[in-house]
């Protein structure tokens, strides 16, 4: 049969992690973002396919929960867990084989590896990228320089929070977490978590596990940081404007806030990126 996650190649994706330690920092402190959200993307593939290739297994050769335990855990008595798996309704059989089944586990074991030290590298580029290197010298084009960084930074912690929301609810509907301990690990609400309890019905219960979701809410702290470096970077380039005499309609155009907002010549202090 064709083999669904064909395409991914995991040394590519190591080499790729290689490199972040010999560019400059700022630089790694941006690759390592888009690296671990394509990682993510490729792991829960991978996940995917194994977890197919299993129930095809169970359907087909009359395989266990604990058979299936054994090639993914490593051991029998994580049937319970293995259990949960098959018996997701969004999991469709696929032919795979017993070797499928465990080469798309090695893959999903690989991955699993380069996502936690993706994370950890973005633990450490990223407070120590600088973030008012090579900025523009007019006050407005900084501006506009901390404005794209905020939005890029603003999305990727967007994406963080979404993930953790829903892998805490995952943990809770698929796995039996306790709601208040699942928010508590992912630096969440349990309002958010409840609120997410659906979409976590509609994903794979083995879409998510206590160590990345704890993983993903020290990444929030960090990006929290940045997103606070470059607020004061952008404070000073907004101080300086005015003091130049640039209008405030200008400086707002150039932070990059809405037109509904820039129109109505509201205070500039706080301005929201």
């Amino acid at each position: 049969m064709t083999n669904p996650i064909a395409d991914i190649n995991v040394p590519e994706l190591s080499r790729r992690i290689a490199v972040l330690e010999r560019q400059e920092v700022g630089r790694s402190a941006l690759d390592v973002c888009t690296l671990t959200m394509d990682l993510r993307h490729k792991y829960r593939r991978a996940l995917v396919a194994r977890d197919q290739a299993a129930s095809a297994l169970v359907a087909r050769e009359r395989w266990t929960a604990a058979d299936v335990a054994e090639v993914i855990c490593g051991h029998r008595a994580c049937a319970p867990r293995a259990a949960v798996i098959l018996e997701w309704t969004g999991l469709t059989p696929d032919g795979g084989t017993a070797r499928d089944l465990a080469e798309r586990q090695q893959v999903a074991v690989q991955l699993r590896e380069l996502l936690t030290l993706a994370y950890d590298k973005a633990l450490r580029l990223l407070p120590a990228a600088p973030v008012d290197l090579n900025l523009p010298d007019e006050p407005t084009e900084r501006l506009a320089y901390c404005a794209h960084w905020l939005r890029f930074v603003d999305g990727y912690r967007a994406a963080n929070e979404a993930s953790r929301i829903l892998f805490a609810a995952i943990l809770a509907h698929h796995h039996g977490w306790a709601l208040p301990d699942v928010a508590a690990l992912g630096g969440v609400t349990t309002d958010e978590v409840a609120s997410a309890l659906a979409a976590a019905e509609a994903s794979p219960p083995s879409d998510a596990d206590s160590g990345l979701l704890a993983q993903l809410a020290l990444l929030d702290r960090v990006l929290e940081h940045t997103t606070e470096r470059l607020l004061a970077v952008r404070e000073r380039a907004l101080a300086d404007s005015l003091a130049d005499g640039v209008p405030e309609r200008v400086v707002a155009a150039h932070i990059g806030l809405p037109a509904q907002e820039r129109s109505a010549g509201h205070d500039l202090e706080p301005c929201p990126a």
